[in-house]
């Protein structure tokens, strides 16, 4: 399910990127140096079953570079690294809580207006009180694919920010997914 905005090209690339088919419409928010699908954004609420489900982690890092790299850093420690300096450094602390504040105030306000009438007090919840990454620790560092996502669709996250960084923007020689299916 793609956003009717979205061609039917970058619809598969796309959901070749991602690896599934998505069960909640999204858009292409941020694109790497080669024009292929870098970040998506899907929609934190959808029907399923007869019912209004939540999704909070509603920012998709679809590069195969960027997730290569930060699952590299994940695997050195890194979120640990960014957990431990979320309780060390005040500052840190505060702009991470900040972004995450804004991100699920964003989050929330993408659900009401997908949703008729008043959101069931259990999805306002989660998408009001969890982290980019679904986390309801806000000082815990679930997953450093999500925050970078996060950073490069909406800026904001310094755990992001700081992944960003380390790994570097792709550049138009980087194989980012642009060549699916004999594409270039």
């Amino acid at each position: 399910m793609a956003d009717k905005n979205i061609s039917e090209k970058d619809y598969k690339r796309a959901v070749a990127l991602l690896g599934r088919e998505p069960r909640t419409p999204f858009i292409i928010k941020t694109r790497c140096a080669n024009g292929s699908p870098q970040t998506l954004v899907a929609n934190p609420v959808f029907f399923e079953d007869n019912l209004w489900k939540p999704f909070p982690s509603f920012i998709w890092l679809v590069c195969p570079r960027l997730k290569t790299l930060a699952a590299d850093l994940e695997q050195h420690g890194m979120v640990r690294f960014y957990s431990q300096k979320l309780n060390d450094d005040a500052d840190f602390r505060e702009e991470f809580l900040k972004g995450q504040r804004e991100i699920a105030e964003y989050r929330f306000q993408m659900a009401q207006e997908m949703y008729e009438g008043e959101l069931p007090e259990h999805i306002s919840d989660i998408l009001k009180n969890t982290t980019v990454a679904g986390s309801r620790d806000f000082r815990g560092v679930k997953c450093l694919h999500a925050h970078l996502a996060h950073y490069l669709a909406f800026g904001n996250n310094p755990i992001g920010e700081d992944v960003f960084k380390k790994i570097g923007p792709c550049t138009v020689e980087d194989n980012c997914g642009c060549d699916l299916e004999g594409e270039n």
